[in-house]
């Protein structure tokens, strides 16, 4: 209780400091209007509106009127690689990725750089503090991890996990398959936790999370019920993690962890985790 009681004081502590520089930031600015906040938050719908319509594994066939304009028969083009070759899933799967890349991470940054005039170490990229702070990332994740083990044994889980349906046939494609995967969740984190929080910080506090959260959850309907709500939960953490550590690369290990976590024991449990070399 003792241990509890301290986490709380010192949450309770930080939390008052950043009312403080909030306070702070709203003297110094006065009642101007902030546009480069409303440009964040302008930016932000932006990009998960164009990922939502653009970004899926399947939305490449959008790219054929542009393709059109300098190549000959570009649906057909497309459809080589991303339908009939013998690697096209994994190719839908990397535009996927790249996507959410482009859309998570290149564009936010570019924004922070142009437009915010900051830094990306202030915006989440930091690794200060990382290897500190690692230990509060491995309990999260021995949490987390029973549950993972629990469903794992589930018929949906195991047609669900890899979303590479052939990752299990050769290392190379598993390898291609994680490290997409992994790019994917480093987008996710930067855009989520270290974009829309850092940048909000500032004027809303600790509130930012709670912003953040909003549409975090919402890339998620579709999902089971209790995966959003947990997307929620873990949306708070992480999000708050950020703030205090002002970093987000613990959020991103913990979410790559949990993955290949997931895959492998998909693999493992239906007997195709022994790859051919």
């Amino acid at each position: 209780m003792r241990f509890i009681s301290g986490l709380w004081q010192r949450f309770r502590a930080a939390v008052w400091k950043l009312e403080q520089e909030t306070l702070a930031f709203k003297e110094a600015n006065g009642d101007r209007f902030d546009f480069k906040i409303a440009g964040v938050l302008v930016l932000a719908c932006v990009c998960v509106s164009v990922l939502e319509y653009y970004g899926g594994s399947s939305d490449y066939r959008h790219w054929a009127p542009v393709i059109g304009l300098i190549a000959e028969n570009p649906e057909n083009g497309l459809r080589e690689i991303f339908r009939r070759g013998e690697y096209a899933e994994l190719f839908r799967l990397m535009y996927w990725a790249g996507s959410t890349f482009f859309w998570y991470l290149l564009i936010p940054a570019l924004f922070v750089k142009l437009v915010l005039r900051g830094s990306l170490r202030e915006h989440g990229l930091s690794l200060k503090g990382t290897v500190k702070h690692s230990w509060i990332y491995v309990i999260l994740f021995l949490i987390v991890f029973p549950f993972v083990v629990a469903v794992a044994f589930t018929p949906e889980f195991q047609n669900t996990y890899p979303f590479y349906s052939k990752a299990g046939e050769n290392w190379r494609g598993f390898l291609a398959w994680e490290m997409a995967y992994a790019l994917q969740f480093l987008s996710l984190e930067f855009f989520y936790r270290g974009f829309l929080i850092h940048a909000l910080r500032p004027r809303f506090g600790f509130y930012a999370v709670f912003i953040s959260v909003i549409p975090y959850c919402m890339i998620h309907f579709g999902k089971p019920f209790p995966e959003t709500i947990g997307a929620i939960i873990a949306g708070l953490a992480l999000g708050t993690l950020s703030v205090f550590t002002r970093n987000i690369w613990g959020g991103v290990m913990i979410h790559v962890a949990v993955a290949l976590s997931m895959d492998f024991l998909s693999l493992f449990l239906r007997g195709k985790f022994w790859f051919q070399l």
